[in-house]
């Protein structure tokens, strides 16, 4: 099954959005527009079929704003995800809904899309009633320090992976000249170093 689409979303005043988005995701059980995204997004996945849809993902980009990636069990089908989103209630801050065909996300590679579709089901948890905030184990970083443990990633390139994070998020400079007694810098500065 590697039918993928995508519902992609715009919404009405990005940077006001987007900041509240950070902010309301940073929470300790996310609230406000963040909770009220996501939520809207497991209304949407909810209300179609398992004979109908296979794995999902959401990703925040530039253009559109966010992307729903939809595995269909059969591209025939594909305008009733349209038609399912289009009779739930938009939060306010979303500009439109449109439906891409085509979207070659089979290319990623089947096991980075269950990652991407474990991310989602883990955001879906993160904002509903079962999520007791507070568990060591549901914070995001040590998330991602248990899966670098997974894939057995060095400290120093863990510790690289974090700084990298900080300059992709707008941190003008990282000074990493001593991590663990040993000089990093020239490390993080290469953009080709795998991290």
């Amino acid at each position: 099954m590697a039918n993928w689409v995508h519902l992609s979303f715009t919404f009405k005043d990005i940077q006001k959005t987007r900041a509240s988005l950070h902010t309301d995701a940073s929470q300790d059980k996310p609230s406000g527009i963040y909770k009220e995204l996501v939520n809207y997004l497991e209304k949407i996945v909810g209300s179609l079929s398992l004979d109908l849809i296979g794995r999902f993902f959401y990703l925040f980009e530039d253009t559109p704003h966010l992307f729903l990636a939809i595995e269909l069990r059969d591209i025939n089908k594909a305008n009733l995800i349209k038609e399912k989103a289009d009779s739930i209630k938009m939060p306010d801050f979303v500009d439109s809904i449109k439906l891409d065909l085509n979207t070659s996300d089979e290319g990623n590679g089947e096991e980075a899309l269950d990652l991407f579709w474990a991310g989602t089901k883990y955001a879906f948890f993160r904002c509903n009633d079962t999520y007791k905030p507070g568990y060591y184990n549901n914070d995001e970083v040590k998330m991602f320090h248990c899966i670098s443990n997974q894939l057995f990633v060095s400290w120093e390139n863990e510790i690289i992976f974090y700084l990298r994070c900080l300059l992709h998020r707008g941190v003008k400079e990282v000074n990493a000249q001593m991590v663990n007694g040993r000089n990093i810098q020239a490390k993080l500065d290469d953009k080709e170093a795998t991290a």
